[in-house]
């Protein structure tokens, strides 16, 4: 059984590389038919035992850079392959990789909490054998997209457990800022799919490397909102360089509490607030714009 502990120092080492991955994976240095698990000196499963039903295999049968890629499928004697890649930092990281879905299968990944397995669950990212991408937490789903089946796309998580925020981007597509108040425990590839098609699908080019802080990055946006008073008690003033815009309220959890379409932000929009004492995150979307700030209720 693999230990959790030498993935995580050799991640943790690296940390005052800035901007120097940590981890560049492209499957290219193994055997084709390599049990991932048993080969790496880094990746497991979630169980913990490698070489097995349980671990992914390097194959060759597609590939996003050289000749090879990890290949992920649910039609396996003893049950889906669940693989993991125990990651655990506390500061702000991209872990960015390709994942390539023949038509007609599905694929579906998380992002753990803790380094442990099954400690808790960040959020779930669905790819569906019809064109769909999904995002959830707690399984709802937060945010959806859509991507082509049998090519490659492009995943980036950015997660930034200092400001209890990730922000997650498909081909590039900015999909949604949500909550993410925990270590980056690790990268979780689950062979179900999306429950109704089998799962098959292909990773290839991962890397994991320090980034900006993901609040301030949303905050440094070209869309400005101020508001008051902070802490309120049932009202907020918005103001904004731009008219009209979406404006939402959510918990630090990601759920959303309250929901406006707001317009003369320029003059100033009076929202109305029935809140429980505590704090939470506003949103102003504009224009394909967004930008996120901390509100206290304290009635």
């Amino acid at each position: 059984m693999k230990q959790f502990l030498l993935p995580c120092a050799l991640l943790l080492g690296g940390g005052l590389l800035a901007q120097t991955p940590l981890l560049e994976e492209d499957f290219e240095s193994y055997s084709v038919g390599d049990y991932i698990g048993e080969a790496s000196a880094v990746w497991t499963t979630w169980s913990g035992t490698t070489g097995g039903d349980e671990d992914g295999v390097v194959s060759d049968e597609f590939a996003n850079s050289g000749t090879q890629s990890l290949k992920i499928f649910g039609a396996v004697a003893g049950g889906p392959m669940d693989v993991y890649l125990p990651i655990g930092l506390d500061e702000a990281y991209e872990v960015s990789f390709n994942i390539y879905v023949p038509s007609g299968n599905s694929a579906y990944f998380n992002v753990q909490e803790d380094l442990a397995v099954m400690v808790g669950w960040a959020f779930d990212i669905e790819f569906g054998s019809n064109g769909n991408v999904s995002l959830s937490i707690d399984q709802q789903v937060n945010a959806q997209t859509t991507y082509t089946p049998d090519s490659w796309s492009q995943v980036q998580l950015f997660m930034d457990p200092v400001n209890d925020r990730a922000e997650i981007y498909i081909n590039g597509e900015y999909l949604n800022n949500i909550a993410f108040d925990a270590i980056i425990g690790g990268l979780n590839l689950f062979g179900y799919g999306d429950g109704t098609t089998p799962g098959l699908y292909y990773i290839d080019d991962l890397v994991v490397v320090e980034c900006d802080d993901v609040l301030n990055g949303i905050e440094e946006t070209e869309l400005d909102l101020a508001f008051g008073p902070n802490p309120a008690i049932d009202f907020i003033q918005l103001t904004s360089n731009v008219q009209e815009g979406q404006f939402r309220i959510m918990a630090l959890n990601g759920q959303i509490v309250e929901e406006h379409n707001v317009v003369n932000l320029e003059s100033g929009a009076r929202i109305n607030l029935d809140l429980e004492n505590g704090i939470y995150l506003v949103e102003l979307n504009s224009n394909g714009n967004s930008t996120m700030r901390k509100l206290v209720v304290n009635r």
